[in-house]
């Protein structure tokens, strides 16, 4: 999931993987993330827990940022399933893979398989999510 937008989403096949791209959850981009979604939960406030989501907000920013999509593209759906608890310290790399890419008359369908892991190579996130990117 490189950060350099090289890949057209014209040219993505079911099967093609994403390069991996490692990040790190530090505690101001928690705040940030907490202010942004008003959560006032006192179990992410200087405990050095990571709020799943900002995990899948990462991944999932990592992924668009290494496909080319055209204006217009609505992402439709997200399925994800956490299976640890992140932690500030962690670093986490994110891998994903083209699941399903259908065309349908002047519109692209296309959902991708997200996996992200911490340090430990132990799976912290796993899930899919859909895109639907129009036929320029």
């Amino acid at each position: 999931m490189a950060a350099d937008k090289d890949i057209a989403y014209q040219n993505l096949k079911a099967g093609q993987e994403f390069p991996p791209a490692a990040f790190q959850v530090d505690s101001a981009t928690v705040s940030d993330y907490l202010k942004a979604v008003e959560e006032n939960s006192v179990i992410y406030r200087g405990t050095g827990i990571v709020p799943p989501m900002a995990v899948a907000a990462l991944a999932l920013k990592a992924l668009i940022n290494a496909i080319s999509m055209p204006p217009g593209t609505i992402h439709v759906s997200q399925e994800f399933e956490f299976m640890a608890t992140v932690n500030t310290q962690d670093i986490l790399t994110g891998r994903a893979r083209v699941s399903r890419v259908q065309e349908r008359g002047k519109l692209h369908l296309m959902t991708v398989d997200i996996d992200v892991a911490n340090q430990k190579q132990e799976s912290v996130l796993a899930g899919k999510t859909g895109f639907i990117l129009p036929v320029e």
